[in-house]
């Protein structure tokens, strides 16, 4: 009986791990937010982990689904409230993972994916190290080939004006730099090369010991 019990324990516990927290960072106009969604459609075994933001909300976005849109002085105060499991300042905008938002008991047997910023991926991976959190944690860097095709990216957007999109490239610089932090490289090319390379790193996740 003992022994039963042990190896239920041991199995309950080993499918827990199992479960994955699968973070998408990278730069800014890489394609992201396009291979979550599809990732979710494909996958109905995974949730979206929703973010917080104070940033403006932009057409076509829904409150709850894309983000959830706060007011500075509210986020403000979540954070006093030690509400968030990570933060950041972007663009002289919060964004925010709630405690919430990933330790939920409706999502005990779902993976997780979340599209976060680096600087935000960087604080939840320092975060999650230290924290009792089960759940396998897969950070995933999404870029562009070049410089010049993210630029191009950005204005076909249609999201920035130019003295913004010359922010996002310089900052993309930056992050390039913090790569080898990551445990995937995932250099976009096009929508099915991307797509293919999302299923690769996630099948042998799941097959990970």
């Amino acid at each position: 009986m003992f022994f039963m019990e042990v190896s239920l324990l041991f199995c309950l516990t080993y499918k827990m791990k199992k479960n994955l927290l699968i973070v998408l960072t990278g730069l800014s106009g890489g394609g992201k937010t396009t291979l979550c969604l599809r990732f979710l459609e494909s996958f109905k075994q995974a949730s979206r982990v929703i973010t917080t933001t104070t940033r403006a909300m932009r057409p076509q976005e829904v409150n709850g689904k894309d983000y959830f849109f706060e007011t500075k002085e509210n986020f403000l105060k979540r954070i006093e409230q030690d509400e968030f499991l990570e933060y950041a300042n972007v663009y002289n905008n919060y964004y925010g993972v709630s405690k919430e938002a990933v330790i939920n008991p409706a999502y005990a047997d779902k993976d997780l994916i979340i599209c976060l910023d680096v600087q935000g991926a960087q604080s939840l991976k320092a975060k999650i190290k230290s924290s009792q959190m089960v759940r396998r944690l897969v950070t995933i860097f999404v870029s562009t080939a070049s410089l010049k095709e993210l630029e191009h990216r950005l204005i076909m957007r249609g999201t920035d004006d130019v003295s913004t999109i010359q922010k996002r490239l310089q900052m993309a610089e930056k992050e390039l730099r913090t790569l080898q932090q990551f445990d995937y490289h995932l250099c976009s090319q096009d929508k099915d090369h991307d797509w293919q390379c999302l299923q690769h790193i996630y099948f042998a996740e799941k097959m990970r010991i």
